[in-house]
């Protein structure tokens, strides 16, 4: 019993693409401490730098969605390589 594994390049990459435009909607503006005007509590130094901190993080996710998407497209045309390859044998 053979089976046959069909590889379809061009929807990975659609796909990835779609993913692509995607994480670039995400966004999270960083936090304003001039929208606090004079307060100069703890609360507010506290708040500020939890905010600075989860713009950065979101900001290094992003980073990594990105190379992880140019790594599987590099590996998606390895292995379109790699089905040419076989199909010419």
């Amino acid at each position: 019993m053979s089976q046959t594994i069909k590889f379809n390049d061009s929807v990975v990459m659609k796909k990835l693409d779609e993913v692509k435009k995607k994480l670039e909607a995400v966004s999270l503006k960083g936090p304003s401490a001039h929208s606090l005007g004079q307060n100069q509590l703890d609360f507010t130094k506290k708040w500020l730098y939890r905010e600075e901190q989860i713009s950065d993080m979101v900001k290094q996710y992003k980073k990594t969605v990105h190379k992880n998407i140019d790594d599987t497209r590099s590996n998606v045309k390895k292995l379109k390589e790699q089905d040419e390859a076989l199909a010419k044998k």
